[in-house]
């Protein structure tokens, strides 16, 4: 999920026509302007060397012949693609931008693809390398965009390891024939401007491998330096804002060849396809055993369990928190339910007939039963997101009982394909 500090009461936020300015500032007035002055002088003066190619890279992707051929800003990409994988760590787990883009497509009437989350918090390009295969490449998506590097570079991976490992992704991806578009790193905030010089290498580093592997750039980092002063960052200097996150929107817009389309005025996130509705809730007192086969089957709600309906109906705090409240997540199970370390739910799912679908879990949802019987999940992290774990089940006849075991926040959903 995004940062740890998600301070905005208001999530709908209306522009002005032609700017990115909201209507009602989102900066604080806590002297951060003058500090994001400052910022915005040393990243510019870290950045020239990246902004020097910022024209070759918004028409050609890479830069080189191979790039012009099969970046995403040629023609073919704008009746496509059908499918997208965005891999990467937290900013791309928080999935905003891909729900921005995906309506701004809508709203101007162009194709609006698929589009699958594959973002770890914390994870660095290494973790992405091994678990390509499963959360991407299993997709066999059309276009994949990786955004990377900040965690490398804050985490002192050697530029050299990390542009290895970078490159090794856009081997693999490449060779199944699946498009590539790297996106470069964000610029920070002033309480992590010790990043800057380390950002700038990371960049050079994914443009070497964008023209060594004919991909795709997008360039967040220059969407975000040409913004100067504005506040595009959360608390902690690193995590975007909903500002930051349209930046990105962009940037993607941009190297997928839409640079014609507008960003939405108004953000409207739709509800997950195939969301569970309607749950009974109780929290799970200390010392309680735990769930089996055996307790499951013969578990009855009663009146201390909490009618519990997605969405949530109660506006967040955080725009981000208000997004996947949208969407469909449960996010308030402390406040309505009561505090507990766990937390244990009911749903009953109607099927006109036996089939098979797909069971989607996401953020907090650690353990799962369909008709008495446990969906093994397995146990490699898969983020926040909607969707990180997405399991076969067999659906009968009628009525199929749900019990679920989770955190304080979760998400379940039933589709008929993985792929939605």
């Amino acid at each position: 999920m995004p940062g740890p500090s998600l301070r905005y009461a208001e999530f709908v936020v209306t522009l002005r026509a032609g700017t990115h300015e909201p209507m009602n500032t989102l900066m604080s007035h806590d002297g951060r302007a003058q500090r994001r002055r400052h910022c915005a002088v040393v990243l510019g003066a870290l950045g020239l060397a990246a902004l020097s190619l910022l024209a070759a890279c918004r028409t050609t992707g890479g830069g080189s012949p191979a790039a012009r051929k099969e970046s995403p800003m040629t023609p073919r990409a704008r009746t496509g693609p059908r499918l997208i994988v965005s891999l990467g760590d937290s900013i791309t787990d928080g999935h905003t931008y891909p729900l921005l883009v995906q309506q701004a497509l809508r709203e101007a009437g162009k194709p609006v693809p698929i589009w699958i989350g594959a973002g770890v918090g914390g994870d660095v390009a290494s973790g992405m390398l091994r678990r390509l295969d499963d959360d991407v490449l299993s997709f066999k998506p059309d276009l994949v965009f990786l955004m990377t590097g900040i965690n490398d570079m804050g985490g002192g991976v050697p530029l050299a390891d990390f542009e290895r490992d970078v490159a090794a992704i856009a081997g693999r991806v490449t060779a199944t024939g699946t498009r590539l578009t790297l996106l470069t790193v964000t610029t920070v905030g002033p309480r992590a401007v010790g990043l800057g010089p380390k950002l700038v290498e990371a960049n050079d580093a994914l443009r070497r491998v964008a023209m060594r592997y004919g991909c795709g750039v997008g360039d967040v980092y220059a969407q975000m330096l040409a913004a100067g002063e504005q506040d595009l960052w959360e608390e902690d200097d690193c995590h975007l804002n909903y500002e930051g996150y349209r930046l990105v929107a962009r940037a993607v817009l941009d190297v997928m060849g839409y640079a014609d389309v507008p960003l939405p005025d108004t953000f409207k996130p739709p509800v997950l396809p195939g969301l569970v509705r309607q749950w009974r809730i109780k929290a799970v007192a200390d010392g309680e055993p735990p769930l089996d086969e055996a307790r499951v089957a013969r578990l009855t709600p009663d009146a201390s369990w909490v009618a519990y309906n997605l969405p949530e109906t109660r506006p967040q705090e955080g725009w981000w928190w208000e997004q996947e409240r949208q969407r469909g997540f449960a996010l308030s199970l402390k406040e309505v339910v009561g505090p507990a370390k766990a937390y244990r739910g009911f749903a009953v799912v109607s099927s006109p007939k036996a089939r098979q679908a797909w069971l989607n879990t996401g953020a907090g949802l650690s353990q799962v039963w369909l008709n008495g019987k446990r969906i093994p999940l397995g146990t490699a992290p898969k983020g926040w997101h909607a969707g990180g774990y997405r399991v076969p089940v067999q659906l009968q006849a009628g009525v199929n009982r749900l019990v679920i075991e989770s955190g304080e926040k979760f998400v379940l959903t039933i589709t008929d394909s993985r792929i939605w």
